[in-house]
């Protein structure tokens, strides 16, 4: 079964190479894009089959090395535009 989510990341989740982290993570299995945004967070869409994206999602959740995940607020959502990859967009 295919979903599609839509994540905002809170905490120390910029300039510690999180995108990156989240870009290796989703791209095994997943489509999408995620993004820094304006407000220190960080923004992830996200499709695939429901079991990927709910481990991804606790992948997530525990962030990489540098980071320190607040929380994480996640939405569902119709659709996406990912163009059958996952990419870290500006």
């Amino acid at each position: 079964m295919m979903t599609s989510i839509h994540a905002i990341v809170y905490g120390a989740v910029q300039g510690v190479g999180f995108r990156s982290f989240v870009h290796e993570e989703a791209k095994k299995n997943l489509y999408g894009w995620v993004r820094n945004r304006k407000d220190g967070t960080v923004e992830i869409a996200v499709e695939g089959e429901k079991t990927n994206v709910e481990q991804f999602i606790q992948t997530v959740k525990t962030g990489n090395t540098f980071s320190r995940v607040e929380r994480v607020e996640i939405a569902d959502v119709a659709d996406i535009q990912h163009n059958q990859q996952f990419s870290i967009r500006s």
